[in-house]
């Protein structure tokens, strides 16, 4: 019985993209934060964008974050390193984007995009700690998870990447509200504080489309 759901729920799906009433897509991009590695997050992302009208397509998606915060140490009085600790934080979002078409649909346009999204993040914290001589003495290991809502915004513009197909592509500029900060400060409450709320970030979305342009 669950084989023939499985089967009919493809089948319908398929039948959806066949039509071009869902286009399916995958993106990615980066977020400028200073306080991570090279000052950036990654960000990759996938999900379907369904055809409701020429002004509005909303979206659904699945997209991941993932982080480096710098290397910190610490030294003693001999100016010697006696600790340091790395950090890292990533989150799976899963998102609604009511988007709004500004321009022609059929040629190339602007789009806004307002975002839901739910997220678990997930923070590491590795701490090491070294003797006079510089040899390890101790390691630990800590782990911080949480659910969050955040809401934010992006603006793209789309243009067709295909003459046979339908295909395009978005570039799109946005400000995301998940905050990573706010896992990551619960290792380390008497570090700087952290916060990735309202970052910009610049992205690609590939948009896929198995239906030939009329001619």
């Amino acid at each position: 019985m669950k084989k023939r759901i499985l089967i009919g729920l493809f089948l319908l799906c398929f039948g959806f993209v066949n039509a071009q009433l869902v286009e399916p897509f995958l993106g990615g991009g980066v977020y400028v934060h200073s306080d991570f590695e090279k000052s950036v997050i990654f960000s990759l992302r996938s999900g379907a964008e369904f055809n409701v009208s020429k002004y509005i397509k909303p979206e659904i998606g699945i997209s991941a974050l993932l982080g480096n915060l710098e290397t910190r140490s610490t030294v003693d009085a001999n100016n010697i390193m006696n600790a340091e600790y790395t950090r890292t934080a990533s989150a799976v979002n899963f998102s609604f984007s009511p988007k709004i078409i500004l321009g022609n649909e059929l040629v190339s346009y602007f789009e806004i995009l307002p975002k839901y999204s739910i997220s678990t993040i997930e923070a590491h914290k590795n701490t090491y700690n070294y003797n006079a001589n510089g040899n390890l003495t101790s390691s630990k290991k800590e782990i911080a998870k949480e659910w969050s809502q955040s809401i934010g915004i992006g603006i793209g513009y789309n243009l067709s990447f295909s003459d046979e197909y339908s295909d395009s592509m978005s570039l799109i500029l946005d400000f995301q509200n998940v905050n990573l900060g706010k896992t990551l400060n619960k290792l380390s409450p008497n570090a700087s504080r952290i916060d990735t709320k309202w970052i910009l970030g610049f992205g690609i979305n590939y948009y896929f489309n198995f239906k030939k342009k009329k001619a």
